[in-house]
């Protein structure tokens, strides 16, 4: 064999090796859901399920079968409460309705909240926040609504740290024993909120990755999200859980980084 020959067998199997891999991980790891149960224990009166998921970046691909499927997966889980950490849409909003009305689909006891991701904010969060909001969706931007049969116990949403405005005053307007279950959406957020009245805070943004090597992990990770990349975290008394989302961007490909869904399953 030439060198010519050599040279280009040896890129023609790499090109193969890579497209297979691709092929492998978009049909394989890209759309199998995993489902996270975690069992935070923050002191309720009784057990409270909340169902978290988000990224969904709904465009361009609009996966409306795959959506569907994740709400019926939601729905089988029972929830009292469903939580959205943000990033609904990736570019557009022009098909958000088609979204919200997917979203609406999935059932809860207690109603479903959401807090805005960058994209959102990037992509006209007041008719984002409309749509969502008109399908039951109640987005929790630098606000709280207290848990019905708890005592000063709140389930809180901040705006976004890259894009938005958090209100970091949002704790101290509430009893000194009071407890946050806190939604938001970039999670090294968790280096500064260290309010004590914090005991659970629920983030997204990373994707977990959406691509992992093994013995490395994963290969790119976003701004605010390099910190704390997947999975539960503890500093203190303080928890801190990242679900790795739905959707992707771009490449729209998973590897070794399954999306999630997270039962929470709190006492």
């Amino acid at each position: 064999m030439n060198r010519r020959a050599f040279i280009r067998g040896a890129v023609t199997s790499t090109i193969g090796a890579t497209a297979g891999a691709y092929l492998f991980a978009y049909s394989h790891d890209t759309h199998d859901i995993e489902i996270t149960t975690v069992q935070p224990k923050i002191g309720l009166n009784r057990p409270l399920r909340m169902v978290a998921l988000g990224d969904i970046h709904f465009d361009p691909l609009f996966e409306e079968t795959y959506i569907a499927r994740v709400c019926r997966l939601v729905t089988d889980l029972r929830p009292d409460i469903i939580l959205y950490t943000g990033d609904f849409i990736t570019a557009h909003a022009n098909r958000i309705d088609d979204l919200s009305d997917l979203l609406s689909q999935s059932v809860s006891r207690l109603g479903s909240f959401a807090v805005p991701g960058n994209h959102e904010h990037w992509t006209g969060l007041p008719f984002i926040t409309r749509s969502l909001e008109s399908r039951g969706i109640r987005v929790l931007r630098n606000d709280l609504v207290a848990l019905p049969g708890e005592e000063a116990v709140y389930l809180t949403g901040l705006d976004s740290f890259w894009s938005g405005q958090p209100d970091l005053t949002i704790f101290s307007r509430t009893p000194d024993d009071s407890r946050h279950i806190l939604l938001v959406h970039e999670p090294d957020s968790f280096n500064v909120l260290d309010d004590p009245r914090i005991k659970l805070q629920i983030s997204g943004h990373t994707h977990g990755g959406q691509v992992r090597l093994p013995l490395y992990g994963a290969v790119v990770l976003p701004k605010l999200g390099k910190n704390f990349e997947t999975g539960s975290y503890r500093r203190d008394n303080r928890h801190l859980y990242v679900n790795r989302g739905i959707g992707t961007l771009t490449p729209h490909v998973r590897l070794n980084c399954r999306p999630e869904i997270t039962v929470f399953d709190l006492t």
